[in-house]
């Protein structure tokens, strides 16, 4: 009988260290980092490692700030009245709006060179429903309207072609102090 038993744990032992052979078939199926990922990439909280190929869908990213100050119509303007961007960059614009009443409501209208009176007088006749921007190929990006007190974001691309070109709100009567000149180069 203790050959039997002996005999036994012999076989389950055998059977057991088997089974937890590292060139089991098994361990083909769990990716093994290599030298090459492991020199190039970065590992992970759980070891394992990660190689970032290079995004080339990136382009350049420029980011700028726009205030608009006052809280009366002889107060108003850009803190700002000029700003500067790369030619065909993708712009990051913040608008904040430091105005206290309401009346002070501000967007900023980007428009090609010289072009920012006929579109503010455009935008008039849009009103509100259209957020006092025109449909006009002058119009290169519009933020919406900030309320008083009350921080915006827009995005756009810069204009290819370098020079001066304008921005203005559009709020109606605004536009005679709140405009100023984007500079592409």
């Amino acid at each position: 009988m203790k050959r039997y038993v002996l005999n036994g744990s012999l076989l389950f032992c055998c059977l057991f260290l088997w089974n937890c052979n590292p060139a089991d078939s098994r361990s083909e199926e769990i990716p093994v980092a290599s030298e090459e990922l492991m020199a190039e990439g970065e590992a992970d909280s759980a070891g394992a490692y990660v190689v970032e190929e290079q995004d080339t869908t990136l382009q350049p990213v420029q980011e700028i700030t726009l205030h608009a100050i006052g809280n009366t119509l002889e107060e108003i303007a850009y803190k700002e009245d000029t700003l500067e961007v790369e030619a065909e960059v993708l712009v990051n614009l913040t608008f904040i709006n430091e105005g206290v009443d309401m009346p002070m409501m501000h967007n900023v209208v980007f428009t090609a060179p010289d072009k920012y009176k006929q579109v503010a007088m455009a935008a008039a006749e849009v009103g509100a429903s259209g957020n006092y921007v025109p449909e006009t190929p002058a119009v290169i990006a519009a933020s919406p309207m900030a309320l008083p007190g009350q921080t915006v974001e827009l995005e756009f691309i810069s204009p290819s072609k370098p020079g001066a070109y304008n921005y203005v709100c559009t709020y109606p009567d605004h536009w005679h102090r709140m405009h100023g000149v984007l500079l592409v180069k």
